[in-house]
């Protein structure tokens, strides 16, 4: 099977597979992609047995066949008509141009004096009146198997196609690369990608060799690649978009569109509603409240707050020791603690068998004669009690032996007389004193 039959089977695949629309007359403004086509001599090298020019002829008869009804394709061809004169419009993005692309197409490239002039024909496409004018969103395909080059060669000139890309990006032109054979400018390829913000995902913008994986631009090196490559930029082209207009040509404007969105709170999905996005549903930053929650995700929880609103813990410096008991703290609204409440503290001690002061001890007082109770009485189980009476030592003798005589004297130590003259009651006088002093000494200390 040759190469262009090849190319012709994958393009009927293509076909079947690419999504059936009904266009809506008079309501369809489908998007609108230029190709910008080299025909430098160097496209009459070959590939497998035919020329480069003829497979990328077969690739773009396929893609048209497939995208006729909901892209308008155009054709834009360079160097025009030879030598390094910027390319021309040979046609313009309509719908339904494949009949006047292939006509276009018909010509080969000369062998020799036909160059690359890349960048001065991107600076023409972004001034192009079928592009930049009303209509659907404009796109530029570039397709080119060398270099940018002019006869003499001027290495200067070997990024002005960069430069280019970021003319036509101002005009709001979105630029898809292709290099198509191995003897395209890799790097440069690379870059005016990344400039036209289509790199491939995960490439390397600093590849020089064509060879090399991981390109940023889209490298074709046989009928299929290149196809491939055209096909996936045909589907991005005529995917319905957010613009208020009706891109895919199925009579519905800005239908099922959604994207992914992000807030500082996490991630969610946002609506195209009108030609704008909008409607983030992703967690959207709230006033911090005392709830365990970083709502304002700022990276911190509850800033300022105590406690969380309904906690509880206990309170009172006392503890539970005698007649003492904590209490309970609640955490309000505002995530502060509240008053203690529910505590019992210490006081003064009483005579009634429990620790009021709570110092572990019961009934105890700062003194010896039972401070707790009204004098002559003492404090005993929980009651003050009457103090036990006390008798004093029986003074009365015969006066003989050391005891008293009976007038109040003791014979033997020589003293027989009574003090004052009053007979007994002096020396029961002087008894009393002592009697009291033993009283005292007999009173006891009941805790």
């Amino acid at each position: 099977m040759s190469l262009r039959t090849a190319v012709f089977c994958f393009a009927a695949s293509l076909a079947a597979l690419a999504p059936s629309r009904a266009r809506a007359e008079g309501e369809c403004t489908p998007s609108r992609l230029m190709v910008v086509l080299d025909k430098s001599s160097s496209m009459t090298g070959t590939i497998g047995g035919e020329t480069k020019w003829d497979i990328a002829v077969g690739a773009l008869d396929a893609v048209a066949s497939a995208y006729e009804d909901v892209i308008a394709l155009g054709l834009m061809m360079f160097p025009s008509p030879d030598e390094c004169s910027p390319g021309t419009v040979f046609v313009a993005p309509a719908l339904g141009n494949r009949a006047a692309m292939l006509s276009a197409l018909g010509d080969a490239p000369p062998p020799l004096g036909n160059w690359t002039p890349m960048a001065q024909t991107l600076e023409a496409a972004a001034v192009e009146p079928s592009l930049t004018g009303p209509g659907g969103t404009p796109y530029v395909v570039l397709i080119t198997d060398g270099w940018q080059w002019c006869s003499p060669y001027d290495p200067a000139t070997r990024f002005d196609p960069v430069d280019a890309i970021a003319s036509l990006n101002a005009a709001g032109i979105t630029t898809y690369v292709v290099g198509f054979g191995a003897s395209v400018d890799a790097l440069a390829l690379n870059a005016m990608a990344v400039e036209a913000g289509t790199a491939r995902a995960g490439c390397d913008p600093s590849g020089s060799d064509p060879a090399a994986p991981n390109h940023c631009y889209f490298q074709a090196d046989d009928p299929a690649e290149l196809l491939a490559a055209l096909n996936e930029v045909a589907i991005e082209v005529s995917s319905e978009v957010c613009d208020g207009l009706d891109n895919d040509c199925d009579g519905e404007v800005d239908e099922d569109l959604t994207r992914e969105c992000a807030t500082a709170c996490g991630a969610g999905s946002e609506t195209c509603v009108d030609g704008a996005w909008g409607g983030c549903d992703a967690p959207q930053p709230e006033a911090e409240v005392c709830d365990g929650l970083d709502n304002d995700c700022d990276g911190t929880t509850d800033p300022g707050c105590e406690c969380l609103p309904g906690q509880t813990r206990p309170c009172g410096d006392d503890g539970d020791v005698g007649e003492c008991s904590t209490g309970t703290q609640t955490c309000g609204d505002d995530g502060t603690w509240g008053a203690c409440e529910g505590a019992a503290g210490p006081s003064a001690e009483v005579c009634d068998g429990l620790d009021n002061d709570c110092d572990g001890a019961i009934d105890e007082s700062d003194d010896d004669v039972g401070g707790l109770c009204e004098p002559g009485y003492v404090c005993e189980d929980g009651a003050c009690e009457p103090m036990d009476p006390v008798t004093p030592p029986d003074d009365e003798g015969d006066g003989g032996d050391g005891e008293p005589a009976a007038d109040g004297g003791d014979a033997s130590a020589g003293c027989g007389c009574r003090a004052g003259g009053i007979g007994g009651e002096g020396a029961l006088g002087g008894a009393l004193p002592l009697a009291a002093v033993a009283l005292g000494l007999r009173r006891r200390r009941r805790r």
